[in-house]
């Protein structure tokens, strides 16, 4: 874990690799309207930044299931939040 604050350069590397270029997963910048989505998100479920803004890039991307480790995370209308450990 926290390959960059131990200075694991080559896990940090395959890191990067697969979030920008594994098959079916898509990275999106951050765009005015994403960011607009989730600060309205932080304010209405008093949520930290990184959360609302993965959040609202679900949102704007038009997804409707969003799955996550964080149980505490809120389901916004529009987006189902699925836990991983609840699926099991």
């Amino acid at each position: 874990m926290h390959p960059i604050r131990h200075g694991d350069t080559p896990l940090s590397r395959q890191y990067r690799e697969i979030l920008l270029n594994a098959k079916g997963l898509a990275t999106a910048e951050v765009s005015v309207a994403i960011s607009e989505r989730a600060a309205t998100l932080r304010a209405d479920y008093t949520l930290r930044t990184p959360d609302a803004l993965q959040l609202a890039t679900a949102l704007e991307a038009g997804a409707t299931t969003f799955l996550t480790n964080d149980a505490h995370l809120p389901s916004p209308p529009g987006l189902r939040v699925l836990v991983l450990d609840r699926l099991a």
